[in-house]
Protein backbone atom coordinates (compact mmCIF):
# COMPACT_ATOMS: atom_id res chain seq x y z
CA UNK A 1 0.00 0.00 0.00
CA UNK A 2 2.05 3.11 1.42
CA UNK A 3 5.11 3.73 3.76
CA UNK A 4 2.34 5.52 6.10
CA UNK A 5 -0.35 2.64 5.46
CA UNK A 6 2.45 -0.11 7.06
CA UNK A 7 3.53 2.62 9.52
CA UNK A 8 -0.24 3.06 10.62
CA UNK A 9 -0.44 -0.58 11.08
CA UNK A 10 2.40 -1.24 13.20
CA UNK A 11 2.23 1.83 15.77
CA UNK A 12 -1.87 0.88 16.51
CA UNK A 13 -1.49 -2.04 18.99
CA UNK A 14 0.45 1.01 21.17
CA UNK A 15 -2.26 3.57 20.37
CA UNK A 16 -4.48 5.11 22.66
CA UNK A 17 -8.17 3.73 22.15
CA UNK A 18 -9.51 7.12 19.96
CA UNK A 19 -6.32 6.97 18.17
CA UNK A 20 -6.62 3.38 17.46
CA UNK A 21 -10.22 4.20 16.28
CA UNK A 22 -8.96 6.01 13.68
CA UNK A 23 -6.49 3.72 12.78
CA UNK A 24 -8.74 0.93 12.26
CA UNK A 25 -10.51 3.02 10.21
CA UNK A 26 -7.68 3.79 8.12
CA UNK A 27 -6.19 0.78 7.57
CA UNK A 28 -9.85 -0.87 6.90
CA UNK A 29 -10.00 1.88 3.74
CA UNK A 30 -7.18 4.32 3.58
CA UNK A 31 -8.96 5.93 0.18
CA UNK A 32 -12.12 6.42 1.99
CA UNK A 33 -10.54 8.58 4.58
CA UNK A 34 -8.47 10.59 2.49
CA UNK A 35 -11.78 12.10 0.91
CA UNK A 36 -12.76 12.78 4.11
CA UNK A 37 -12.51 16.16 5.80
CA UNK A 38 -11.34 16.37 9.88
CA UNK A 39 -14.46 17.38 11.04
CA UNK A 40 -15.97 14.31 8.91
CA UNK A 41 -13.61 11.82 9.83
CA UNK A 42 -14.22 13.01 13.46
CA UNK A 43 -18.12 12.57 13.30
CA UNK A 44 -17.47 8.88 11.22
CA UNK A 45 -14.73 7.81 14.44
CA UNK A 46 -16.65 9.37 16.60
CA UNK A 47 -13.49 11.45 18.55
CA UNK A 48 -12.68 14.90 18.59
CA UNK A 49 -10.26 16.52 15.97
CA UNK A 50 -7.69 16.80 18.66
CA UNK A 51 -7.47 13.19 18.67
CA UNK A 52 -6.62 13.31 14.63
CA UNK A 53 -4.26 15.80 15.26
CA UNK A 54 -2.57 13.88 17.35
CA UNK A 55 -2.40 10.85 15.53
CA UNK A 56 -0.77 12.59 12.79
CA UNK A 57 1.74 13.53 15.45
CA UNK A 58 2.38 10.38 16.31
CA UNK A 59 3.00 9.45 12.37
CA UNK A 60 5.39 12.32 12.38
CA UNK A 61 3.24 14.85 10.14
CA UNK A 62 2.50 18.18 10.64
CA UNK A 63 -1.63 17.76 10.28
CA UNK A 64 -4.09 16.08 8.56
CA UNK A 65 -3.94 17.49 5.12
CA UNK A 66 -0.49 15.86 5.12
CA UNK A 67 -2.30 12.45 6.35
CA UNK A 68 -4.61 12.82 3.25
CA UNK A 69 -2.12 13.25 0.78
CA UNK A 70 -0.51 10.80 1.78
CA UNK A 71 -3.35 7.87 2.01
CA UNK A 72 -4.23 9.70 -1.38
CA UNK A 73 -0.85 8.97 -2.77
CA UNK A 74 -1.34 5.42 -2.07
CA UNK A 75 -4.10 4.54 -4.61
CA UNK A 76 -4.80 7.83 -6.51
CA UNK A 77 -7.46 6.25 -9.11
CA UNK A 78 -9.39 4.87 -6.05
CA UNK A 79 -8.96 8.29 -3.84
CA UNK A 80 -10.81 10.37 -6.72
CA UNK A 81 -13.32 7.65 -7.12
CA UNK A 82 -14.35 8.00 -3.36
CA UNK A 83 -13.36 11.67 -3.08
CA UNK A 84 -16.86 12.08 -5.80
CA UNK A 85 -18.70 9.64 -4.51
CA UNK A 86 -18.00 11.55 -0.72
CA UNK A 87 -18.91 14.87 -2.00
CA UNK A 88 -21.37 14.47 -4.72
CA UNK A 89 -22.83 10.92 -4.42
CA UNK A 90 -22.75 8.56 -6.92
CA UNK A 91 -26.18 8.43 -8.36
CA UNK A 92 -24.57 11.82 -10.37
CA UNK A 93 -21.23 10.88 -12.30
CA UNK A 94 -18.85 13.50 -13.90
CA UNK A 95 -20.59 13.36 -17.50
CA UNK A 96 -23.87 13.56 -16.48
CA UNK A 97 -26.01 16.83 -18.17
CA UNK A 98 -27.78 18.88 -16.05
CA UNK A 99 -30.62 18.12 -16.47
CA UNK A 100 -30.21 14.61 -15.04
CA UNK A 101 -27.82 16.41 -12.30
CA UNK A 102 -31.17 18.71 -11.38
CA UNK A 103 -33.87 15.80 -11.36
CA UNK A 104 -31.42 13.54 -9.51
CA UNK A 105 -31.18 16.69 -6.59
CA UNK A 106 -34.67 16.87 -6.74
CA UNK A 107 -35.83 13.53 -5.96
CA UNK A 108 -33.09 13.27 -3.19
CA UNK A 109 -33.90 16.50 -1.75
CA UNK A 110 -37.56 15.75 -1.74
CA UNK A 111 -37.00 12.37 -0.61
CA UNK A 112 -35.13 13.51 2.76
CA UNK A 113 -37.11 16.03 3.34
CA UNK A 114 -40.40 14.01 3.45
CA UNK A 115 -38.97 11.40 5.21
CA UNK A 116 -37.33 14.05 7.93
CA UNK A 117 -40.99 14.92 8.62
CA UNK A 118 -42.85 12.20 8.42
CA UNK A 119 -40.92 10.36 10.75
CA UNK A 120 -40.73 13.15 13.29
CA UNK A 121 -41.60 12.38 17.13
CA UNK A 122 -44.63 14.77 16.74
CA UNK A 123 -44.97 14.34 20.92
CA UNK A 124 -41.38 15.00 21.38
CA UNK A 125 -41.37 17.94 18.95
CA UNK A 126 -44.43 19.26 21.38
CA UNK A 127 -42.14 19.09 24.47
CA UNK A 128 -39.17 20.91 22.47
CA UNK A 129 -41.01 23.52 21.52
CA UNK A 130 -43.16 24.34 24.75
CA UNK A 131 -39.06 23.83 26.75
CA UNK A 132 -38.22 26.37 23.94
CA UNK A 133 -40.97 28.68 24.12
CA UNK A 134 -40.88 29.08 28.12
CA UNK A 135 -36.41 29.22 28.10
CA UNK A 136 -35.25 32.26 29.59
CA UNK A 137 -32.05 31.43 27.22
CA UNK A 138 -31.93 29.28 24.53
CA UNK A 139 -28.37 28.57 23.17
CA UNK A 140 -27.73 26.17 19.96
CA UNK A 141 -24.14 24.38 19.21
CA UNK A 142 -23.11 22.63 16.09
CA UNK A 143 -19.65 22.29 13.60
CA UNK A 144 -19.69 22.41 10.28
CA UNK A 145 -22.85 21.57 8.41
CA UNK A 146 -25.12 21.36 11.28
CA UNK A 147 -23.74 24.30 12.71
CA UNK A 148 -24.54 26.24 9.91
CA UNK A 149 -28.65 24.71 10.31
CA UNK A 150 -28.05 25.53 13.75
CA UNK A 151 -27.60 28.98 12.70
CA UNK A 152 -30.62 29.51 10.94
CA UNK A 153 -32.58 27.78 13.14
CA UNK A 154 -31.30 30.55 15.85
CA UNK A 155 -32.20 33.54 13.43
CA UNK A 156 -35.73 32.37 13.12
CA UNK A 157 -36.18 31.93 16.87
CA UNK A 158 -34.48 35.40 17.49
CA UNK A 159 -36.99 37.17 14.97
CA UNK A 160 -40.06 35.64 17.12
CA UNK A 161 -38.53 36.90 20.49
CA UNK A 162 -37.11 33.95 21.39
CA UNK A 163 -33.67 34.94 23.11
CA UNK A 164 -31.05 32.40 21.47
CA UNK A 165 -27.71 32.25 20.39
CA UNK A 166 -25.44 29.68 18.25
CA UNK A 167 -22.17 28.31 19.26
CA UNK A 168 -19.95 26.73 16.73
CA UNK A 169 -16.70 26.83 19.12
CA UNK A 170 -16.80 23.98 21.41
CA UNK A 171 -14.87 26.10 24.14
CA UNK A 172 -17.25 28.78 23.65
CA UNK A 173 -20.57 26.47 23.82
CA UNK A 174 -19.17 24.69 27.21
CA UNK A 175 -18.29 28.38 28.53
CA UNK A 176 -22.14 29.25 28.02
CA UNK A 177 -23.63 25.64 29.22
CA UNK A 178 -21.73 26.17 32.13
CA UNK A 179 -23.47 29.31 33.17
CA UNK A 180 -27.17 27.87 32.52
CA UNK A 181 -29.69 26.90 34.74
CA UNK A 182 -32.92 24.71 34.82
CA UNK A 183 -35.07 27.91 33.09
CA UNK A 184 -32.86 27.21 29.69
CA UNK A 185 -32.59 24.82 26.66
CA UNK A 186 -29.36 23.24 24.31
CA UNK A 187 -29.71 22.35 20.93
CA UNK A 188 -27.10 20.27 19.79
CA UNK A 189 -26.97 19.29 16.22
CA UNK A 190 -24.72 16.63 14.89
CA UNK A 191 -25.56 14.10 11.76
CA UNK A 192 -23.73 11.19 13.15
CA UNK A 193 -24.43 12.19 16.61
CA UNK A 194 -21.19 9.96 17.50
CA UNK A 195 -18.61 13.14 18.17
CA UNK A 196 -17.41 13.70 21.22
CA UNK A 197 -17.56 18.07 21.30
CA UNK A 198 -22.02 17.94 21.20
CA UNK A 199 -22.16 15.30 23.97
CA UNK A 200 -19.77 17.34 25.81
CA UNK A 201 -21.87 20.54 25.82
CA UNK A 202 -24.95 18.69 26.46
CA UNK A 203 -23.33 17.18 30.05
CA UNK A 204 -22.18 20.56 30.97
CA UNK A 205 -25.82 21.88 30.06
CA UNK A 206 -27.51 18.68 32.42
CA UNK A 207 -25.17 19.36 34.77
CA UNK A 208 -26.25 22.72 35.37
CA UNK A 209 -30.05 21.83 35.28
CA UNK A 210 -30.99 22.99 31.85
CA UNK A 211 -32.74 20.81 29.17
CA UNK A 212 -31.35 19.19 26.69
CA UNK A 213 -32.23 18.65 22.85
CA UNK A 214 -30.36 16.55 20.49
CA UNK A 215 -31.13 16.73 16.65
CA UNK A 216 -29.29 14.04 14.99
CA UNK A 217 -29.80 11.60 12.43
CA UNK A 218 -30.12 8.92 14.24
CA UNK A 219 -32.46 8.08 17.40
CA UNK A 220 -29.71 5.53 18.67
CA UNK A 221 -26.69 7.86 18.35
CA UNK A 222 -24.57 8.56 21.30
CA UNK A 223 -25.67 12.02 21.08
CA UNK A 224 -29.76 11.26 21.56
CA UNK A 225 -29.17 8.96 24.22
CA UNK A 226 -27.20 12.04 26.20
CA UNK A 227 -29.83 14.57 25.67
CA UNK A 228 -33.10 14.72 27.73
CA UNK A 229 -35.59 14.96 24.40
CA UNK A 230 -34.09 13.96 20.90
CA UNK A 231 -35.48 14.76 17.23
CA UNK A 232 -34.52 12.22 14.11
CA UNK A 233 -33.38 13.33 11.04
CA UNK A 234 -33.15 10.14 9.45
CA UNK A 235 -31.49 10.27 6.42
CA UNK A 236 -30.63 7.20 4.47
CA UNK A 237 -28.52 6.67 1.49
CA UNK A 238 -29.55 7.67 -2.34
CA UNK A 239 -26.82 8.33 -4.58
CA UNK A 240 -26.23 11.59 -3.66
CA UNK A 241 -23.87 12.97 -0.78
CA UNK A 242 -25.73 12.05 2.55
CA UNK A 243 -23.63 15.21 4.42
CA UNK A 244 -25.17 17.37 1.54
CA UNK A 245 -29.04 16.09 2.53
CA UNK A 246 -28.24 16.28 5.73
CA UNK A 247 -28.52 20.17 6.13
CA UNK A 248 -31.74 19.58 3.94
CA UNK A 249 -33.20 17.20 6.48
CA UNK A 250 -32.05 19.07 9.24
CA UNK A 251 -33.54 22.30 7.99
CA UNK A 252 -37.14 20.59 7.61
CA UNK A 253 -37.17 19.81 11.51
CA UNK A 254 -36.14 23.40 12.56
CA UNK A 255 -38.81 24.32 9.99
CA UNK A 256 -41.84 22.72 11.81
CA UNK A 257 -39.90 23.13 15.13
CA UNK A 258 -39.91 26.76 14.39
CA UNK A 259 -44.01 27.35 13.68
CA UNK A 260 -44.66 24.71 16.40
CA UNK A 261 -42.81 27.49 18.81
CA UNK A 262 -44.41 30.37 17.22
CA UNK A 263 -47.94 29.27 17.55
CA UNK A 264 -47.06 29.04 21.23
CA UNK A 265 -45.75 32.51 21.64
CA UNK A 266 -48.32 33.45 19.18
CA UNK A 267 -48.82 37.12 20.82
CA UNK A 268 -45.12 38.11 21.36
CA UNK A 269 -44.50 36.11 17.97
CA UNK A 270 -46.48 39.21 15.88
CA UNK A 271 -45.15 41.84 17.83
CA UNK A 272 -41.63 40.75 17.23
CA UNK A 273 -42.32 40.00 13.73
CA UNK A 274 -44.29 43.59 12.92
CA UNK A 275 -41.14 45.39 15.15
CA UNK A 276 -38.43 43.90 13.54
CA UNK A 277 -40.41 44.52 9.71
CA UNK A 278 -41.17 47.88 10.21
CA UNK A 279 -37.23 48.26 11.22
CA UNK A 280 -36.35 46.95 7.74
CA UNK A 281 -38.69 48.30 5.59
CA UNK A 282 -37.05 51.07 4.73
CA UNK A 283 -34.20 49.11 2.99
CA UNK A 284 -36.55 46.66 1.80
CA UNK A 285 -38.60 49.67 -0.07
CA UNK A 286 -35.48 51.69 -1.11
CA UNK A 287 -35.68 51.80 -4.79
Amino acid sequence: MSQIVDRIRELEPGLPEAQRTLAALILADPGAVAARTILELAETAGVSTGSITRLCRTLGLAGYSQLRLALAAADPARTVSRTWQGGIGAAISEHDALDRVAEAVVAAVAGVVAEAVRGLDLRVLEEVALRIAAARRVELFGVGGSGTTAAEFQQRLYGIGIPAWIWTDAHIALTGAALLGPDDVVVAVSHTGATREPRDVLAEAASRGATTVAVTNDPDAPLARHADLALATRVRATGVSSAALARHAQMAVFDVLHIAVAQRTYDRTTQAMAASQEAVRPYRDAR
